[in-house]
């Protein structure tokens, strides 16, 4: 019986308000800072304390069903270029892509999404949930051991998970239900609450910002804003040595203990075939194109700009994709707490000048690869597609909203003000919508200064509201699927640090949350959607779609919904 289907029927009384099944995606939010230059950190070796007597039992001996399969399939190196370097080894410290790639393989979450985008149970055995709502009870897989050799408990299902919570905009709105969250033995944990909601395994399966991983107290124990130094995980891969800026190793973990079902998306079984991976950062695009082609790396995950993809094409060593249902949201980000965007005319005046479709086109190429789109979440998805309320300010620039944008500004004593744009020159994709809004701040009568920086600086100084106004991204997945996913749409969660002041949006996702049917949860979306056009938390471009590559030798490998392409259960042929 399907999680949903157990879940529902033991709950008549409630029928899952919010779901993130929406075939469209892009992973997380953006890469990350990277980190200075530095010797290689290796992973450490396991850990010569015993675990307490309490829990001892729980660690397994490797036996043949443990051991990683005898095949032609197994053995050799995976290479994976990531297009910037990893700033942290801890995923609670960022929602950049580079970091997430890797805990992808090294991490695991209690609960995990399948093809369809329904919560199914990895690190845990068993749950229920009381017939009033109010209790849920959750019961570990027994034998589980973290890479260091100590078992997994359920303070460390508990802990991790609220740290994550404490981090993450998804976390914070599902907490607000939950009353309190123990552990009551070395397998189990409760929750009690003081609401009902459907929300909590989505929760523990979160996909895109902030990732539910489960960790041990060497990582939890840290602070998430501080961030870790340790990568150790559960999953089917440990960390092995990182080399800041250049690469990081990952091994197969022999003692990995994996889940009995079906491989589905990050659900289910998971096999280690090959005997390392490597990650290796190759910013410039033309080396990373050249280097796959004569088999230096084996995977491109993404931002393959779209006059390349026709020539790699006609390469049949190489298989190119353009995956037009793994959408994102790029735009330009205003700091909503420091300068003139703090007012909410300014913002608007931005959005209905700016040129969208020149934006889209410098930053990823022809129309292939992008389409302008009005609502609040992405077109591709059942919350997106609709253009209520965007009249007038979204992809107005030709229609009179330049001009009228330019007298807003000069109405409210504007001209001349000083604005700071970030660029990041090494992120062709960004920087060509930076210089986009460069010229439109310009044409308003904004006195801009236009930092060209590389992606490491821009993600750094993002996080000092007085040192920038303007910078750009892009989002996707579950983020740009469903507002309670949104981080920027959430009061204080993203770097824009969105006000809400008149208190609308959280209303929104209050309501959202709780909402029964689908008629109700559309229309709260759309009186959302009105929100975020009169507030403009972002200025919002459009859709893009990502091209990616590999070697036509590596089967087994796949991207879904955005996050990257899964290294477990790959293979060379």
């Amino acid at each position: 019986m399907g999680i949903w289907s157990r879940f529902l029927r033991r709950t008549a009384w409630l029928v899952l308000p919010v779901t993130v099944a929406v075939l469209v995606a892009c992973g997380s939010e953006e890469e990350p800072t990277a980190a200075p230059a530095a010797t290689p950190t290796t992973a450490p070796a396991a850990t010569a304390t015993s675990p307490p007597a309490a829990t001892a039992t729980a660690r397994p001996t490797a036996t043949a069903t443990t051991a990683p399969p005898v095949d032609d399939r197994v053995g050799g190196q995976l290479k994976v270029a990531l297009g910037a370097a990893i700033s942290t080894l801890d995923v609670h410290r960022t929602t950049g892509t580079t970091a997430n790639e890797v805990a992808f393989a090294v991490q695991e979450f209690l609960f995990a999404y399948d093809d369809n985008l329904a919560p199914q149970p990895m690190l845990v055995e068993d749950w229920d949930i009381s017939s009033d709502g109010f209790k849920w009870t959750f019961t570990l897989r027994d034998g589980l051991t973290f890479h260091n050799g100590r078992a997994v408990t359920a303070e460390d299902a508990v802990k991790s998970w609220t740290r994550w919570a404490e981090r993450d905009n998804y976390g914070s709105l599902i907490f607000g239900f939950v009353d309190d969250i123990q552990a009551t033995g070395d397998l189990t944990f409760e929750i009690d609450m003081v609401e009902p909601t459907a929300l909590i395994l989505e929760g523990m399966a979160r996909i895109g910002g902030y990732y539910p991983y489960v960790m041990p107290p060497e990582m939890y124990n840290v602070p998430a804003a501080e961030g870790a130094d340790v990568l150790i995980g559960t999953g089917p891969y440990k960390f092995k040595e990182w080399v800041p800026g250049d690469h990081l190793l990952v091994e197969r973990f022999d003692d990995y203990k994996p889940v009995n079902t079906t491989a589905s998306f990050m659900a289910g079984k998971k096999e280690a075939l090959f005997d390392s991976v490597d990650y290796v950062v190759v910013p410039d695009v033309n080396a990373k194109i050249a280097a796959l082609e004569v088999g230096q790396i084996d995977i491109i995950s993404g931002e393959i700009p779209g006059d390349f993809v026709d020539p790699l094409g006609t390469n049949s060593d190489l298989r190119v994709q353009i995956i037009r249902n793994n959408s994102s949201r790029d735009g330009a980000w205003l700091d909503h707490v420091d300068g003139p965007f703090t007012d909410a005319r300014v913002r608007q005046a931005f959005a209905m000048a700016y040129p969208v479709e020149e934006a889209l086109l410098s930053a990823v190429g022809d129309s292939r690869f992008w389409q302008t789109c009005p609502s609040m979440m992405l077109c591709g998805g059942k919350w997106g597609g609709f253009d209520d309320h965007s009249d007038g300010i979204y992809n107005a620039r030709n229609s009179g909203g330049l001009e009228e944008a330019k007298q807003i500004i000069e109405d409210l004593g504007l001209v001349g003000t000083d604005v700071v744009v970030l660029s990041a020159g090494d992120r062709p994709r960004f920087a060509g919508p930076a210089e986009f809004s460069r010229q439109t701040l310009e044409e308003l009568g904004f006195n801009v200064d236009f930092k060209a920086t590389d992606w490491a600086t821009q993600t750094n100084w993002r996080e000092k509201p007085e040192l920038w106004d303007v910078f750009h991204t892009a989002g996707g997945g579950a983020w740009g699927a469903n507002p309670l996913l949104n981080s920027s749409l959430a009061k204080n969660k993203y770097w824009n640090k969105y006000q809400d002041e008149s208190g609308r949006m959280t209303d929104g996702m209050n309501r959202l949350a709780r909402a029964t049917s689908a008629d109700e949860q559309l229309a709260i979306v759309k009186e959302m959607q009105e929100v975020f056009w009169n507030d403009i938390p972002y200025v919002s471009f459009g859709d893009t779609f990502a091209a990616v590559a590999t070697r036509a030798d590596i089967k087994g490998s796949e991207t879904q919904f955005g996050l990257p392409f899964n290294v477990y259960n790959a293979w060379r042929e």
